[in-house]
């Protein structure tokens, strides 16, 4: 049975809302680990996937969390061992670190249910709007060649590849609903996050679709 392990924080940007209908629809085993607890590395490096999600931490420059460096090093034995990952928003941005890269604080965040300019190869992320909400990014020039850069929105990197490492900006695992829910949980304001979760329910069937084909595409990487 494939074995997935998901790395996330207990009460803010936990859901795993679609994510967790993919699991189930696909029959996949998997286990929760919590940055508020303590995590053995190799007990998610046992599992067939390992993913990373969202956090209100910075792995900016100038902004580090203390323990950014912890998940940085889980996500490089992922990459050394050929491992399937997937790191989505703070994930994506502590893949970019993990090979190399550099995250800087935007001057405005990225917000939206929008396009991304596809820029590359783009294996399972299909054509169509995807949840944005950041403001810290993965910076395109910093990349090393071997990263496979596939989406960019507003300068910043937003989709791209490391072997059969995956990190998205946006969130392909959130509905409206937990949308809402944790964009709240950051005490930022309906009026802000209202017509994003909006325009993502208006598209519910169409995200859905985008989100499986994503998480099918990063197991399919060889």
């Amino acid at each position: 049975m494939t074995t997935v392990a998901i790395l996330s924080h207990k009460e803010i940007a936990h859901e795993l809302s679609i994510l967790g209908e993919w699991l189930r629809a696909r029959g996949y085993e998997y286990t929760r680990f919590y940055r508020e607890d303590t995590w053995n590395p190799d007990d998610l490096l046992s599992s067939d996937l390992v993913i990373i999600l969202g956090s209100p931490r910075s792995t900016a420059t100038g902004f580090e969390h203390k323990d950014s460096n912890l998940e940085i090093e889980l996500t490089q034995k992922c990459i050394a061992g050929d491992k399937h990952f997937l790191g989505i928003c703070y994930g994506a941005q502590i893949l970019g670190k993990a090979v190399g890269g550099e995250v800087l604080r935007r001057e405005s965040a990225n917000v939206g249910y929008k396009l991304m300019d596809i820029v590359g190869p783009h294996f399972g992320i299909e054509a169509g709007a995807w949840m944005l909400w950041h403001e810290d990014m993965v910076e395109f020039e910093s990349l090393p060649e071997a990263v496979e850069v596939i989406g960019t929105s507003e300068g910043a990197v937003v989709a791209f590849r490391a072997g059969r490492a995956v990190g998205v900006q946006f969130h392909p695992e959130v509905d409206g609903d937990s949308l809402g829910r944790m964009i709240a949980g950051l005490g930022i304001s309906e009026e802000r996050w209202g017509p994003v979760r909006d325009a993502l329910n208006a598209d519910e069937q169409g995200h859905r679709a985008r989100a499986f084909s994503l998480f099918d595409s990063v197991l399919d990487l060889t």
